[in-house]
This record gives structure tokens, sequence and C-alpha cells, in this order.
């Protein structure tokens, strides 16, 4: 932590410059200032001390150790000042760590140094391939006291078992079953404490001369091989093997080699400074940068087996190392904190990502309360240079008084229920979780009922009433687009006024208009999945389905008895959010931080040959209340599924979908689809569609004026199942249809007067 003092007031010399800088920091971070909602007043003093890099918290306070556990770091921040009113100044912190939820496994296993770091910060002390211990022992007994009978019911095991599977996984229930699966297999258990260490196993082996001598061993920071550089099989060769992350190339290397010392840094940071075990011949040794990794190749003047490389290092089973930073990234959503921006995707248009950062100690060190007495918030700092740095800032929002601890509110401002705030705090403080099970067990009981209660709203037999439409309104329509509408004997009207069907995202009234209150409904992915639950309940071909602001802890309490599903996290659909996939309800409950508004269950059988598949069935809704699917076939998108050991990584956003042909999904997926194909899947998804379409119906009525287009969105239900699974639903945008097909919109006009077109649209049947 650097410590500082905030530089005084410009010389009069300076004041035009300082205040033309200050200006274009205003302009710059205006919105940016006044959504975390810091005083006006104290933005000059932020800008003063972002330009100077200014870390002044330490006159004010100090760390002292933590007695209590209503925080996630292990010291606490304590005022040594007299006082400190609210809003009398702003403080900077620190980020000991930026990532992403794709690369953080992939940072602390290839950046020098930064997985003992951020165990340092965090407490998270564990040898690799032995118990990984919390930092603390009261939260972890709490923990275990409550999802004990959870590992037993999901794995199988007896009492005395599951409590020693979670204590090895720092009560994460979901590890914990993994853990036993991995055992029963013949892996090493959670606790790994039972194997030999590759260190024992190679200075058993040379003190017995067995002739057997080690080639290989890793270190947390590299991996070692010894070879034989001639035909006579002495192992007079010894490469040094450091990961580098993406974008690390060699000016980004030092080396240097001494007859017996070795130096290693990547991108300034200090990998290896040791002494060698034995000498080695300088002049022969070299390194080189290839396939990701820097290389270091030493010749060893005596040709004898080495135990370890540098002196004093500290060896690790690959295998136990990379199960050992699975659990600390799965730890990890107790303590980082998202911001999302803005860029460009592939298809140039603008994404909304999320990075995810870990604060420095200070910032760990505040605690939390629901009464805080400061606010801590990330914010991005945009230099003079263009250069955009993290930052997060402290500010008291309450008087403070000396020997007073700083605490801030965890929850975010928009959670203020009590119940739900429980179930948000559960994913960073842990403890006992039987409150957020009796949560899910009382919404699974709502849902059985509501299944039971629901009924589909009948459909006429009549003939589809005859309407006059001539003149179509579409927004946005091109040339395509007109081609097909007057190709089709309809004229495109200039305005909506002069229309008689308005194809348009805003209702028009007095208008046949795209507006259905169905589909409006459908706005945002998290409306949909509390929708589909409330009107259909608990189905078997309807995911489990959690809004992530007004049902966490439902969604907690089932997630930990979920076992090893995996989530679909989405946000609503006027934000351009990736979807999120993770097996981790500690992580899904931070995403909604970031605007994430919905948790869907996604079972493992969905995922086929690392590609998560979602075909959607188009339906039309018309102010007649008859529904027509889309004859001309489904659409079909796939997403690219990272895996670990055939389960996906804990914690990954998916890419941008890709189409995919009947065919060829039909192919991917012959196992899982064996029983009639495809074309049954199909068959049942449309059944679906319509029951949902009509479930929709009986409880809420068009205006006689409105139609809509709805997608229904399905994945496999699981491994050897055709039967689709329902994800969710949304409406379809004017300038979507316009893009799937310029011609949807005249057929739709057709079916709307009456006269629908049966190669396109295929009426579903009374009920």
């Amino acid at each position: 932590m650097a410590v500082g003092e905030a530089a005084g007031a410009p010389s009069a010399g300076n004041a035009s410059a300082f205040m033309l800088q200050y200006g274009r920091f205003e302009a710059a971070h205006r919105q940016q200032l006044e959504a975390l909602d810091l005083p006006r007043r104290l933005w000059r003093p932020l800008f003063e001390k972002l330009a100077q890099e200014v870390f002044d918290i330490g006159d004010w306070a100090a760390l002292s150790e933590a007695d209590d556990a209503a925080g996630i770091g292990r010291n606490r921040l304590c005022l040594t000042a007299e006082k400190l009113d609210a809003s009398a100044t702003v403080f900077l912190v620190d980020h000991a760590w930026t990532t992403s939820a794709d690369q953080a496994a992939g940072d602390l296993d290839s950046t020098p140094g930064l997985l003992d770091r951020i165990e340092q910060l965090t407490g998270m002390h564990a040898p690799c391939g032995g118990s990984a211990a919390g930092p603390a022992s009261d939260p972890l007994a709490a923990a275990v006291d409550a999802n004990v009978f959870v590992v037993m019911s999901q794995a199988g095991v007896d009492e005395a078992r599951a409590r020693e599977l979670l204590v090895g996984c720092q009560g994460d229930p979901v590890e914990a079953i993994m853990a036993a699966s991995d055992g029963a297999q013949g892996g090493d258990a959670a606790a790994g404490g039972m194997q030999t260490s590759l260190q024992t196993q190679i200075l058993q082996q040379l003190d017995a001369g067995s002739g057997d001598e080690p080639t290989r061993w890793a270190t947390r920071s590299y991996e070692c091989v010894q070879y034989a550089l001639g035909d006579g099989g002495a192992l007079d060769g010894i490469d040094i093997r450091v990961p580098l992350r993406p974008g690390v190339g060699s000016s980004d290397v030092k080396c240097a080699f001494s007859p017996q010392h070795l130096t290693i840094s990547v991108a300034n940071a200090v990998v290896v400074d040791g002494e060698l075990h034995a000498p080695i011949d300088v002049d022969s040794s070299t390194w080189a940068v290839e396939d990701g990794a820097l290389c270091v190749s030493l010749v060893k003047r005596d040709p004898k087996p080495w135990p370890v490389a540098i002196t004093g290092e500290q060896h690790v089973d690959p295998r136990a190392h990379k199960r050992h930073v699975q659990r600390v990234v799965r730890e990890l959503w107790r303590y980082l904190q998202g911001y999302g921006y803005m860029a460009q995707g592939a298809d140039h248009t603008l994404v909304k990502h999320t990075n995810w950062y870990m604060q420095d100690e200070v910032g760990l060190a505040v605690a939390h309360s629901d009464s805080p007495n400061v606010r801590c918030l990330p914010f991005l700092y945009l230099d003079s240079a263009g250069r955009m740095t993290p930052f997060s800032i402290l500010w008291p929002v309450a008087p403070i008084h000396r020997g007073d601890t700083l605490v801030r509110d965890y929850c975010p401002r928009w959670l203020a229920d009590p119940a739900q705030r429980k179930g948000y705090l559960l994913a960073i403080l842990q403890g006992p979780a039987q409150f957020a099970l009796d949560a899910w067990e009382k919404l699974a009981a709502e849902w059985e009922r509501t299944a039971q209660a629901a009924a589909p709203a009948t459909s006429a037999g009549a003939p589809a009433p005859r309407r006059t439409v001539r003149s179509l309104y579409v927004a946005g329509a091109g040339a395509e687009a007109k081609r097909a509408i007057e190709g089709a004997g309809y004229v495109l009207a200039g305005t909506a006024d002069g229309a008689d069907v308005v194809f348009a995202d805003s209702p028009h009234a007095g208008k046949l208009c795209s507006q259905h209150s169905l589909a409006a409904a459908f706005f945002s992915a998290g409306s949909a999945a509390m929708i589909l639950q409330r009107i259909a309940g608990a189905q078997r071909w309807l995911a489990r389905g959690f809004h992530m602001q007004t049902q966490i802890t439902e969604f907690v309490g089932a997630a930990m008895m979920a076992g090893a599903s995996v989530w679909l996290l989405a946000g609503d659909q006027g934000v351009a959010l990736p979807p999120v996939l993770t097996s981790s309800w500690a992580a899904a409950v931070r995403h909604a931080d970031v605007g994430y508004t919905a948790a869907v269950e996604c079972p493992p059988g969905a995922i086929v040959g690392g590609r998560l598949t979602v075909v959607e069935r188009l339906v039309l809704l018309t102010p007649d209340s008859r529904v027509y699917l889309w004859a001309g076939g489904a659409r079909i998108v796939q997403h690219a599924v990272k895996m670990s050991n055939e389960r996906p990584l804990l914690c990954q956003a998916l890419g941008p979908a890709t189409e995919l042909a009947e065919a060829e999904f039909a192919g991917q997926a012959a196992n899982a689809t064996e029983a009639g194909g495809f074309a049954q899947f199909a068959q049942a998804a449309d059944q679906v569609a319509v029951a949902v379409t009509r479930l929709l119906l009986s409880v809420e009525d068009g205006d006689g004026l409105s139609f809509g287009l709805l997608a229904f969105r399905f994945v496999l239900g699981g491994e050897g199942e055709a039967a689709p699974l329902l994800v969710g639903a949304r409406s379809v945008p004017v300038a979507e249809q316009l893009a799937l097909d310029p011609s949807l919109v005249p057929s739709v006009a057709a079916a709307l007067a009456g006269e629908p077109d049966g190669a396109r649209w295929r009426l579903a049947g009374p009920a």
C-alpha cells in the first residue's frame, strides 16, 4: 500500500492547465461518477489523487487482525484519525489482480507468483495435494454442518466420509461430491494427502540407487525434464519449461545463467533466481520461446541425475496442482468483484464484457455491515495518454470515529429484500445454508401445485377471420424487405398511420401491431424464466429457471441439491451480455452484480462434443389467439464450450453462436436422439411450444389488435433422451425478423389476413 499526500492547490501559473486537465477528466468520467453516486464535492479530490496515484488511506486508518467473521479478509481496517465525517474525502484502493471468468485458472497457473499472492491475500494456504484450509475454521465448520446431508445423499457416502470430503473442499458441496466420485474411481480424494509427494518419491529412488532415475517433475512455476543428449544414456541435459500467458513473447523474457546460477524473469516478474543443483556448461546452454512457453535448455558438466533443478524448489504433483488451482478458482468467487465494459464483437456489434478483480489488502479488509459507514466501488480511470486503469474508490457515508472498523455493504444497492440479501451473502461470507434449502423446498412445492393446476386455454376450431390487409409499415425495412413485401402483393407504407398492419417494436394505438402483450412480457431473459415457472410450475419439459434478483436464495438452495448440473446465465435482452455457463452457484450469484438476471439449469447431457446446442421454434400468436408454428424449419445455433476432464470449465462466457443445419445437428446428437432422431425432437419441441403458448393465453388474453412472434428455446433433455428441454422464451424484434428472412414479414401479414401460406405456417390444432 502506497502512502502519500494529495497534491495541494496548483500555482497561479499552472491553474489554467490544471483546470483544463480537470475539465477533460470530468467530461470523460461524468457518467461513471454519477452512476457511482459519488458526491460532486469529491470529484476534484479524486482527480488529484488519480493523476498522481496517491494512496493515502494509511494516513487515516490501519490494518488490524480480524476477530469476527463479518468479512472476507484476514484483517480489518480501523480508523486511526480522530474522526472522519461523511463525504469528507475519497481514497484510492488498488487492485491486486484483474481477470475474466475464462482466464482466471490460466492466470493462476501461468503468471509467476500470482497463485502465492492470491493465497496470501485470501488466507487460502494449502499445499498441492493436501487439504485446502479455509481462512477461518468456524465458517468452515458451519458450512460442513449445513451441507453434510447434501453430500451424503448425492454422493452415496456415510456421514464421516461426507464430513471429510467437505473439510477437504472448504465446505463446498459440489466439489465434495465431485471428489467423492474421483475417489471411487481411484483418483486422489478431496484432501489428497494420502499420496506420497513426488519430492519424497524422487529422493527415495535416488537413495536406493534403483537405477530408475526420475526424469520429469514440476513446481508451481515451471516443469523440468532430464534427458540424454547423446546415445550413452546418461542424463546430461535438463530443460526448464515456464508457461507463458497469451501475448507474452521473447521481448518480455530475460534469462541469464552462470555456471551454477539461473535467473528468469517474465514481464518484469521474477520466476527463478537461485542456485542450480550442480554446475552447467554455460556456452552450450540456450533458451527460446516456443509453443506458448519459455524453454531453458541446460547442459550439465557432470551427467548425474538431479533431484532438483533449483536448490530449495518445492515439487508438486501436476494433477494435484491443477485440482488445487480449480479449488482456488471456485473459492475466489467470495473475493472477486466485477465491472462491465463495452467491446466490439466479430460482427462489429457492441457487446458488454465483464472483468473480475480482487482488491489489495486494504480493500479486502473492509468488512460487511447492513449499516455501512463507507462505500467502495470500482472506477475505470482514463488518463491523459488514453490508458484505462481500474481502481476502487472508497469514501465515508457516515461519521467514523477513532477505533471504528470501516464497513461496507457487500450486497448490491438494488438488493433490499432481507431474505434475498441473506442468500446473496451466503456466496461471500459462507455459513449455514439450511435457510436456502428451506426456501427452495417451499418454492419447489409451489411449482408442483402450479403444475397440477395449470390448464391451457382452448383453441377455437372456427376458420380464421378474414381481414383486409393491403399496406404494411415495417420499421427499418430496407431494399430487400421492400422487394419481398411488394413481391407478395402488399404496399410498403411510409408511416404507421397509413398502414393496415404495423411491424414495429413500439405500440401504435388502434393499429394491428406486432406488440402482443405476451411477447412484450418476454422482453428480458429473467422475466421469461420467472413467467414460465409461474404459469407452468414443475414440468418434465421445462428447465428450472430462477430470477437472479428476486429468487437468489431459492436458487442457492436448488443449486446445492443439483449435484453436477451447470447453469446458463443470461441478461436482459436489451443488454448485449454474452451467455455464461457455470457449475458454481456462488459464481452465478455474483454475476447478478453485473447484469445477469436469469439462471437456467442445463443438464450435462445437453453439451455434446464440447458444444451447447440451442434449438429455436418460432410461434406466431394472432389477435384472435390462434397459434401458428413456423414450418420453415428450426433455427439451430451452437456455442463452443471449454471442457476439462469431460466437464465444462467452472465458469466461462460463451462465444458468439454459430448457425447449424438440422442434418448436421442430428448427426452430432445421434446418440441423444436415437429414438426417432431429430424429427421426433422437433415434433416434441413444437408440442411444448404450443402448450406453453396456450398456458400463457390462459392467464393473459390479447387485446384483439396485437400479434407477436415468440421464439422458444430448447436443449437436449439429457444423455440418451430425445426429449427437448425448454430453457427460455423471447420475443423476436422486427429487425431480427427481417434479418432471419425478409419474406417472413409478408407471410405473417397473410396469416393475419386469414390466408396463411401452408408452406410457411402450420396452424396448431384445437386443444
